[in-house]
């Protein structure tokens, strides 16, 4: 029997099958595991506790030793799962291996789920699995975007003999209490505050808690036949009508209990919702934390600035950065859309962005031929860290982040008391303002809180004009003039407030915006704070009515440009809502309340008390319109 007809004389459950192919065969065959070349293999994969995870190994006929791809996801089935990168077609093409596997508790897979629940010791098993068969050189590459890629982090953190290269896209949910992310719990908090509507979308149906499973007695055929030919998920927010719901359902308080009324399984979303940023049960949890020093696995750090969790990104580059081979590549594009929605006259939500084209496949294929198959001579060196400069339609790179070429810049709140909305007198400016006794009022009432435009993912666009909100009188609104000269804002943006209210918590947003020169506002980037955690998630404290607090909003990263004659904005506001929870200004457990009170919130900006945005502004050449800077 020749290596090219070994495929052709399998049985069933280890060669090619009779019937219709499913979709993740008729996709694989179309990208080049051809029925010559390639065996499909379904098994439930027995982990170290006797858990069994729906795996699918996509292995060449050929008896050669190769490197395998591996992508761990909770979402659909090994059957439906499509195979998302141009990477899984040069693999095929070049002989490789490729393992497709439902995380715990996710899928056919073993549970009950939790949050990356035992993914780095699943994730140790399937390597070492995967290296001791007798198709597989023993070097392994992780890759995926979202969930297949935070289930990256902690693994690639720690190192595995066979984990040879990772490339985590849009992973930044996967990161816990890294410098700067501390209490964030893969952005399931922001702020101490939870991201209401993003986290409700996910949970179901990707986090259902308990589902059927397949019993431990299931032969080999059963389970291959169970594994191709069933789709264990609904459609949850997939489907348009469940997502009208949702976002109706999510408006009826108690917000703990937004899921449960809609009826759908039970999830994590009930108990983090009420948990709090410091409950222990976010221990169980495979967040990667500071205590995971490592660097040890090289990894491609790819994300967008529209990125629900993109701070987190650039943080967890800025933590491990010192380690050898650590990239950031940070594109115009919002969650998981990097590649696909790079081109020559881009979009982000309503913003054009211009060029935003880059060789992420042929990056992506080198990098792993790179440190799976020893190919020195396929990858070309290129700068550290890449990020496209929004407004600016160009690439900024360097060996380091933050760049080395800035300068800080900060700006002052101002008014004449009557910053309330976009018609009212907030201005920044480079000076404090020089009045005394000078601070704008604005309420905050749970019962009417200021909406989210934009931001949310699955809502359209992501970027959108903000002055629907800024009309309100409840949104504290500053401007500078008119730019005479652009401005390129690249890294980390704070914000420091002098507040005081006549309730016992409340929480403070804040919005970077660009304004364009027909008065067009769009979003940058945001941030937020619940004041009960002014001082840090270990001491919360709740406030004392009239007195004034200074707090530090951080949270924010970005590289945009304000161009000759846009405004630079700054909005202040009491709520953002449903995409983060409201407050009911009681201090009690806000998850679980149906009514509060309205806040007043008293923002002071005169010279004792210097409200101010920060900004890091680049100093570095500019140029036009521009290819990408590797290729």
């Amino acid at each position: 029997m020749t290596e090219e007809t070994e495929c052709m004389d399998r049985r069933p459950t280890t060669g090619p099958l009779d019937g219709p192919p499913t979709p993740l065969e008729a996709e694989a065959r179309k990208r080049g595991a051809t029925e010559d070349r390639y065996h499909f293999d379904y098994r439930m994969l027995p982990m170290r506790d006797g858990a069994r995870l729906a795996t699918v190994i996509i292995r060449p006929c050929a008896g050669a030793r190769v490197p395998t791809l591996l992508m761990r996801t909770p979402y659909r089935s090994a059957r439906t799962h499509e195979l998302p990168y141009d990477v899984f077609s040069q693999a095929f093409q070049a002989g490789w291996a490729v393992v497709i596997q439902n995380e715990r508790g996710t899928g056919w897979s073993d549970g009950p789920y939790t949050v990356i629940g035992h993914g780095t010791a699943d994730c140790e098993d399937t390597l070492t699995w995967i290296e001791a068969q007798p198709w597989s050189n023993g070097a392994c590459g992780l890759i995926g975007c979202s969930s297949p890629a935070e289930n990256q982090l902690r693994i690639a953190s720690q190192g595995h003999r066979a984990l040879r290269a990772a490339v985590p896209m849009s992973a930044g949910a996967g990161i816990g209490n890294i410098p700067g992310c501390e209490g964030n719990h893969g952005f399931f908090y922001k702020g101490g505050i939870p991201v209401l509507a993003q986290k409700a979308r996910w949970y179901h149906p990707s986090a259902v808690l308990r589902r059927p499973e397949l019993g431990p007695e299931n032969d080999p055929d059963t389970i291959t036949r169970a594994l191709r030919n069933f789709v264990l998920i609904s459609p949850g927010g997939r489907d348009p009508d469940y997502a009208r719901v949702l976002d109706r359902v999510v408006h009826t308080p108690p917000s703990g209990d937004v899921l449960k009324r809609m009826g759908v399984p039970e999830t994590g979303f009930d108990t983090y919702m009420r948990a709090g940023p410091l409950d222990p049960i976010w221990d169980e949890a495979d967040h990667l934390h500071a205590y995971h020093r490592g660097g040890a696995t090289p990894q491609l750090h790819i994300n967008g600035w529209l990125d629900f969790a993109a701070y987190e990104t650039v943080k967890l580059f800025e933590f491990q950065q010192h380690h050898p081979d650590q990239y950031l590549i940070m594109a115009a594009s919002s969650h998981c859309a990097m590649i696909r929605s790079a081109s020559r006259q881009a979009m982000l939500g309503d913003r054009p962005v211009g060029n935003t084209t880059f060789p992420y496949d042929d990056i992506i294929w080198a990098w792993f031929r790179r440190f799976l198959s020893g190919e020195e001579s396929a990858w070309t060196p290129m700068p550290k860290v890449q990020v496209f400069l929004i407004g600016g339609n160009q690439w900024l790179t360097g060996e380091s982040w933050p760049l080395t070429d800035r300068r800080l810049t900060t700006l002052h709140l101002a008014s004449g008391g009557n910053a309330q909305s976009l018609w009212g007198d907030g201005v920044l400016q480079p000076r404090p303002d020089a009045r005394a006794h000078s601070c704008d009022d604005v309420l905050a009432d749970p019962d009417n809180p200021v909406p989210s435009l934009g931001m949310v993912l699955g809502s359209s666009p992501i970027v959108c004009d903000q002055r629907a909100a800024e009309a309100r009188s409840d949104v504290l609104v500053y401007s500078t003039p008119p730019l005479s000269r652009g401005m390129a804002v690249v890294g980390d943006v704070g914000v420091v407030l002098h507040v005081s209210t006549d309730v016992p918590d409340t929480d403070l947003f804040v919005k970077l915006v660009d304004v364009f020169p027909d008065g067009t506002a769009l979003n940058v980037a945001w941030s937020c704070l619940r004041m009960r955690y002014r001082t840090g998630y270990r001491t919360p404290s709740l406030l004392e009515a009239g007195r004034i607090y200074e707090v530090r909003i951080g949270g924010i990263t970005t590289a945009t440009y304000f161009a000759p004659g846009h405004q630079v904005r700054l909005e202040v506001a009491g709520s953002n809502f449903p995409l983060v929870d409201r407050n009911w200004h009681t201090g009690g457990p806000n998850a679980e309340e149906r009514e509060g009170q309205v806040a007043r919130i008293t923002l002071h900006h005169d010279a004792a008390h210097p409200s101010r945005m920060e900004l890091w502004e680049y100093t570095g050449p500019l140029r036009g319109e521009s290819a990408p800077p590797c290729g």
